[in-house]
């Protein structure tokens, strides 16, 4: 019995720890947001920065529309035009298509938060 906690509560912490997903800079490798649920915060802090509302990203102080997603492309929602990609593990910025952000849980709630951090 005390076999079977112990491997149920090592279970429940890895995957409880592999449910965090991290945003780094790609110049510098250091980790700069965490998303957790519906909330992208600073990894320094935790400070709150923003929320996530179906396909769009809203900026946590006031719930205002940022940005959103149409395919694999990130819109910036007050003049709908494309400013970054998804490209894999990588956010690429769509003028220069520079590498700017590793995303470590790829997909588009990481692609937004990372847009919105380092491009607006």
């Amino acid at each position: 019995m005390k076999k079977l906690l112990t491997l149920v509560s090592i279970l429940f912490f890895s995957l409880s720890v592999s449910g965090q997903c991290f945003i780094e800079d790609y110049s510098t490798y250091k980790r700069v947001l965490e998303i957790r649920g519906d909330y992208v915060t600073l990894y320094s802090n935790q400070q709150r920065l923003y929320q996530f509302d179906g396909l769009y990203l809203l900026l946590f102080s006031n719930r205002r529309r940022l940005l959103k997603m149409d395919g694999r492309y990130i819109v910036r929602y007050s003049d709908n035009r494309r400013i970054a990609k998804l490209d894999g593990e990588y956010l690429v910025e769509y003028y220069s298509n520079r590498r700017i952000a590793k995303l470590k849980c790829p997909g588009m709630r990481s692609a937004l938060a990372a847009a919105a951090y380092f491009l607006l």
